[in-house]
């Protein structure tokens, strides 16, 4: 039975959130699915949990994402070695707006998450997800030959 509800949950995961990355491409949407099926896993959502959690997940993420580029977009192109103090200090001065930006979305998801998950599901989210990045970090430099930089005259 709780193998069924994995297979249900994940096939739900991948029908939810395959038509929103569409558009990003297929990679994006594979990643992304992959992410789902971690979490739901790692927090051992039911199937009900993850009907209404992962719709609620992607807002959240989208959110977060949203404001990631906005910022990066902002000093898109301006290296940190390169720019004036008053640049530098614009950047720190934005870094933290961001930062804070990033908490107020966290603060707003967590009662809605809460309203579906546990408090120990909700920390154990944040724990999975920065596991599940480090996994996709570790693999990229697998599949990339060990790292940023390696001897095969790519530049990377």
């Amino acid at each position: 039975m709780k193998k069924l509800l994995r297979v249900v949950a994940i096939f739900l995961i991948v029908v939810t959130t395959t038509p929103l990355f569409a558009q990003q491409g297929q990679g994006m949407a594979r990643i992304h699915a992959a992410k789902m099926a971690y979490i739901t896993d790692r927090l051992h959502l039911t199937a009900r949990q993850s009907g209404d959690f992962i719709p609620l997940f992607n807002d959240y993420e989208s959110e977060i994402r949203d404001t990631r580029q906005s910022f990066f977009k902002k000093y898109n192109g301006i290296h940190p070695d390169d720019a004036d103090d008053a640049t530098s200090r614009r950047f720190i001065d934005d870094n933290l707006d961001y930062q804070q930006q990033v908490i107020e979305i966290k603060r707003k998801y967590n009662d809605r998450f809460l309203k579906i998950i546990s408090p120990q599901q909700l920390a154990d989210l944040y724990t999975a997800e920065r596991e599940f990045k480090q996994m996709l970090i570790k693999r990229l430099k697998q599949q990339r030959g060990g790292g940023r930089f390696n001897n095969r005259g790519n530049g990377y």
